[in-house]
């Protein structure tokens, strides 16, 4: 795929002062095609086959699969509603725990994965995850937000989503969020358990 490795590593040497993330960098473009074509065959593997990969291609297979579907709808919450059940609970767990891992609480509801929040404690419930689902549910509660009506969280720029982090204990919410089991270990038994609905 890359043709002028001289070029790439000169091109990286200028972001990255630092040897080690510069090594990574190198390794994650140059393996990027290899990385996608083995994506692509995991997400076309039959159900049967799905779980026998290794964890973390189990995941992002049953995501991209499931990503695939959804993003063919008008809207993500008419994507999700089409699948059928288990997949719906993988598919609106899986995309919390992305946005909780990138940005925390505030990020999942300023962000347009906000049209899911509603089903998502049922998500939660479904693959087992209850101590997550309490905890989402009791921030909820006590901050008296309707998940149902997120718009309020529409935010265009910086200064927009800044002001939005100050409007609950955010902080709060995502250090008690990250002490908890990982969602994704909640979720590799349940795919296993329900490879069909893929």
């Amino acid at each position: 795929m890359f043709t002028d490795l001289d070029t790439i590593q000169k091109a990286l040497r200028s972001i990255f002062p630092n040897e080690k993330d510069r090594e990574k960098a190198l390794y994650e473009l140059t393996h990027w095609e290899e990385r996608s074509k083995k994506q692509r065959s995991n997400q076309e593997l039959p159900p049967e086959e799905l779980s026998a990969l290794p964890d973390g291609e189990l995941c992002e297979a049953i995501w991209n699969r499931t990503d695939e579907k959804v993003e063919q709808a008008a809207t993500d919450r008419e994507g999700v509603a089409a699948l059928p059940q288990a997949a719906q609970a993988f598919y609106v767990a899986y995309c919390y725990e992305m946005e909780m891992e990138n940005g925390g609480l505030c990020q999942y509801f300023v962000n347009s994965s906000r049209e899911l929040a509603p089903m998502l404690p049922a998500a939660l419930g479904e693959i087992g995850a209850a101590d997550h689902k309490a905890l989402f549910d009791a921030f909820v509660r006590d901050n008296g937000i309707d998940v149902n009506d997120l718009s309020s969280f529409v935010s265009d720029d910086v200064e927009g989503y800044l002001a939005q982090t100050e409007r609950y204990p955010f902080d709060d919410f995502d250090n008690a969020f990250y002490a908890l089991k990982p969602i994704q270990e909640y979720l590799i038994p349940y795919v296993q358990a329900h490879t069909s609905a893929f």
